[in-house]
């Protein structure tokens, strides 16, 4: 899917490093997986959750939280100041 994006970015008269920027590979990936011959983005994301992710029961109180009359028409950033 991304090598036909890519391709059709660049027959449409985007530059190759544009189009791959935009994609989130290198040139270098692309023109490596061509020489391959892979036909698609063949990555992978992490096999295991990472260290921080939030439980639960964590999520359902933030949940709460920024739910509440308090916070609810506040931004992100906003709420982080008042809690901090």
């Amino acid at each position: 899917m991304i090598l036909g994006l890519v391709h059709e970015a660049v027959t449409a008269g985007a530059s190759q490093a544009a189009a791959c920027k935009v994609a989130g590979i290198s040139t270098r990936s692309l023109q490596r997986w061509r020489k391959a011959g892979i036909s698609d983005d063949k990555r992978t994301g992490p096999k295991t959750a990472p260290g921080n992710k939030l439980s639960a029961e964590e999520r359902r109180e933030l949940r709460s939280i920024l739910t509440s009359p308090e916070f609810r028409d506040l931004s992100p950033w906003q709420i982080v100041a008042r809690l901090a």
